[in-house]
């Protein structure tokens, strides 16, 4: 059988994806790139806001029209069956949890649609060779957050056993992959449910051969303080990008608290100043919501305050969008869309100016990148130890290491030369 995927949302989404893909090429089915010579269609969801809804929505009634069979994966296919099968009543809902039981899924299509389920040649699945791979290590979180969909969709953490993720990486080197994302709602209570942590998981993966980097996921800093010396000690050794990814959400603890979030904005720098003392160029990316309910224009300039103290490399800006089922949906006193829009934008000329300013600082610097990518105009894209995005002209391979002298600053990115 020939599959389509289309992916969206998180890392993680997009990890779950390629477990399933490699499942089914494991039953000797194909993936194929093309929706028009695919017997069967997979659209893994996000729902995380509103306007990302809609998008899937659209994608599936696209996908309907086909009158292939259709697999819903993703959080939509956890909390949103009943829209789900409105626009399409012979969706096949295959939710999170159901990942490990692609047997099922398949039986499931056999009923849909008589066709062959004769196993094919595996050489012949179209694969896309890349440098960067990405390992789920957990699913569902430990939060409270009173605004997340996931964490309802997800579900309680439930943590894979290190020596499964370990046998996983194996593979993946093997496999030649050079660049291993390690994804979850929240890395940093990975472990919580089985005796285990990050920091322990890290040098596990750092015990192992080869030459290869790994760049940790999303962290919430309620989660990350309890671990934070072992962490920064796991963060040390060579293979480990220095990039941290810590949400704050906003500047005000006020707002903090009615998020849920279970942590003060001095916690929050008292993480980020810990990695900051021992490794001075790493990335900072953070996330803000702007226009929750009850912002005041004093909470939105805490938010702003924060965010010029903090001169994060990312900052990911989102409007608050009310999601069915949290409690964040019944608060009183929304923000008007036009004044959640007009943060949205003072906030990213603010951090634009800080990108900028960031960057220039790299101009002169020798680095050794990791070719992750191909880009756009016959150029390659590469990634510093600090998980810097750099664009070579020269001809190098995918997947490898290479020494370039850093010649120009962009807001998000940076231009080097090959040494």
């Amino acid at each position: 059988m020939r599959f389509y995927f289309e992916s969206y949302g998180c890392t993680m989404n997009h990890g779950e994806s390629k477990i399933m893909q490699d499942m089914l090429r494991k039953e000797g089915h194909t993936i194929v790139s093309d929706l028009k010579n695919s017997d069967a269609l997979v659209l893994v969801t996000c729902t995380v806001i509103e306007t990302t809804e809609l998008r899937m929505m659209r994608r599936l009634q696209t996908f309907s029209q086909t009158k292939k069979p259709v697999v819903v994966a993703g959080c939509m296919a956890s909390v949103q069956k009943e829209q789900i099968l409105d626009v399409n009543p012979n969706a096949i809902i295959f939710p999170p949890q159901s990942l490990g039981d692609i047997g099922k899924l398949i039986k499931e299509l056999s009923k849909r649609k008589p066709i062959s389920m004769k196993k094919m040649d595996v050489a012949k699945t179209e694969i896309k060779k890349t440098a960067d791979t990405i390992i789920p290590i957990s699913s569902g979180c430990l939060g409270s957050c009173t605004y997340c969909i996931t964490r309802i969709a997800r579900g309680e953490l439930r943590s894979c056993p290190p020596e499964i993720l370990i046998d996983s990486m194996k593979k993946a080197l093997t496999e030649g992959y050079k660049e291993i994302r390690l994804s979850s709602q929240d890395t940093a209570a990975y472990g919580a449910d089985i005796d285990f942590n990050l920091p322990k998981l890290l040098k596990k993966i750092e015990s192992l051969d080869g030459d290869f980097k790994v760049r940790v996921g999303m962290m919430n800093p309620e989660n990350v303080i309890p671990i934070l010396s072992d962490l920064i000690d796991a963060y040390k050794n060579q293979r480990i990008f220095k990039f941290l990814h810590l949400p704050v959400q906003s500047g005000s603890n006020k707002i903090l608290e009615k998020m849920g979030r279970g942590y003060t904005i001095n916690d929050f720098f008292n993480v980020v100043d810990g990695f900051r003392r021992y490794f001075p160029h790493i990335t900072i990316s953070t996330d803000v919501i702007v226009g929750f309910p009850q912002e005041t224009e004093e909470d939105f300039n805490q938010t702003v305050k924060l965010i010029k103290k903090l001169k994060p490399d990312i900052l990911n800006i989102t409007r608050f969008s009310p999601r069915p089922k949290t409690p964040a949906m019944k608060m009183d006193n929304k923000i008007p869309s036009r004044i959640a829009k007009d943060r949205s934008r003072e906030l990213t000329k603010i951090h634009m100016d800080i990108s900028t300013k960031i960057n220039r600082k790299f101009v002169g610097r020798k680095e050794r990148i990791l070719i992750t990518e191909h880009g756009k105009n016959n150029t390659m894209m590469g990634r510093t130890d600090a998980y810097k995005p750099v664009i070579l002209s020269e001809k190098v391979k995918l997947c490898d290491f290479v020494d370039v002298d850093i010649t120009e600053a962009k807001e998000i990115y940076l231009k080097g030369t090959v040494l």
